[in-house]
């Protein structure tokens, strides 16, 4: 049993389309490759780069990821986040943790995500809720603990609520890094006043001029 596994779920279909009044689909698509890139990147300044796996129906996505370092899982069709950890998990070996990341987390630090893996050492589930806190930017569980996902409204608590039912310890982390993630044009006008300088922020600065 491998012991520790990443998982990065990235929609084919429809990406970023709460995007769509301030962007057009090839923008929209070509900020999906930027964003996970930057994910990619941390993971890989992180040391886990070769620990992830990127869970997506788009050929090109995994072509991507796979040019970036990252192992593959390839489903047949976009099933919804649950469906796509589900296969994650279950696709070669049986790993004792598993961390859930997003593809659009845009400020993501790689120290953010060595936090979450530090706090499950002690905890047996780890948390990041979005800013909102209705929805789970972070996830760290042990797949044979049988905590039931939740990746839809309100997911943040869903699982706050799944893992009590378990009777599992848990971590809540609001680390920024986590807890941004790019989905409205709200967040990307955010984005594009923040300091940071990734491909991300600075693409954001093109598109909201």
């Amino acid at each position: 049993m491998s012991s520790f596994r990443v998982l990065v779920p990235v929609k084919s279909s429809g990406v970023k389309s709460r995007l769509s009044p301030l962007l057009s689909k090839a923008e929209r698509e070509r900020l999906g490759r930027l964003l996970l890139s930057v994910v990619l990147k941390q993971l890989g300044t992180a040391g886990l780069l070769g620990s992830t796996r990127v869970v997506s129906s788009d050929p090109q996505v995994l072509e991507f990821a796979a040019k970036s370092g990252a192992r593959t899982v390839r489903e047949a069709r976009d099933e919804g986040v649950n469906s796509a950890v589900e296969k994650g998990m279950h696709t070669g070996g049986s790993p004792a943790r598993v961390l859930v990341l997003p593809a659009d987390l845009a400020l993501l630090r790689a120290s953010e995500v060595k936090h979450v893996v530090s706090l499950g050492d002690v905890m047996e589930v780890v948390i990041a809720p979005s800013v909102s806190f209705n929805g789970t930017n972070a996830l760290l569980f042990p797949p044979a603990a049988g905590l039931t996902l939740s990746y839809d409204d309100d997911s943040f608590w869903n699982h706050i609520r799944a893992a009590a039912r378990k009777g599992l310890s848990v971590g809540v982390t609001s680390e920024p890094g986590l807890m941004f993630d790019l989905d409205t044009p709200d967040d990307l006008r955010s984005l594009a006043r923040s300091r940071s300088k990734n491909p991300v922020a600075e693409f954001a600065r093109r598109v909201t001029r």
